[in-house]
C-alpha cells in the first residue's frame, strides 16, 4: 500500500454530516439516529424515521450555507484515521458535493481551517470512480461508491 493514492471521503467518514443535517432541521440527531439503527440497518437514509423525502432532507435551506458545511464537526477519530492513512499512501480528500450553493465553499474552509491555507489535497466530484487506478484506495460510507471505484480497478 506504500506510495499508493488514498481518497479520503468527508461526509459520514471524517465528519458527522447526518447529525449535524438533522439538527439543523430541528431533529433531534440521537434520537433519529438511535431509531435508524434500530429499525433500518443497513439503510442510507432514515427515510422510514423521518417525515422527509431524500430530495426534502438534502434540499433543506439549513444545507445551502457554506457555515453549515465550515462547521460540521470531525469525529472522534478523525486524526487518527488521517494519520494512518498518511503512513500508508498519499491521501487526498474526495468529496462529493451536493447541489447546495455553500457546500465546495463550505467544505474548502473546513480542510483550511485544520490544514492551513496552502493546503490543496482535495477534489470535491460526484465522479469519484473515474479517479479510480491499480494504486487507488477509496475510504468511503457509501457502497455505491465504493463498488463503482472497484469496478475500475481502484
Amino acid at each position: 500500500m506504500a506510495g499508493a493514492e488514498i481518497y479520503l471521503d468527508m461526509d459520514g467518514v471524517c465528519v458527522d454530516f447526518i447529525g449535524a443535517a438533522l439538527s439543523v432541521q430541528g431533529y433531534d440527531a440521537a434520537e433519529v439516529l438511535a431509531r435508524w439503527r434500530a429499525e433500518h440497518p443497513g439503510a442510507l437514509f432514515p427515510e422510514g424515521v423521518i417525515d422527509k423525502t431524500p430530495q426534502e432532507f438534502f434540499g433543506h435551506e439549513g444545507l445551502g450555507q457554506a457555515a453549515f458545511w465550515r462547521g460540521l464537526a470531525a469525529y472522534p477519530w478523525f486524526e487518527r484515521l488521517f494519520e494512518e492513512l498518511g503512513r500508508r499512501g498519499h491521501v487526498v480528500f474526495l468529496s462529493a458535493p451536493t447541489n447546495a450553493p455553500g457546500c465546495v465553499s463550505g467544505k474548502h474552509e473546513w480542510l483550511i481551517e485544520r490544514f492551513g491555507s496552502g493546503f490543496k489535497d482535495f477534489i470535491f466530484t460526484r465522479h469519484k470512480d473515474r479517479l479510480a487506478h491499480g494504486r487507488a484506495f477509496l475510504v468511503d460510507d457509501m457502497p455505491f461508491n465504493v463498488a463503482a471505484f472497484a469496478k475500475r480497478e481502484g
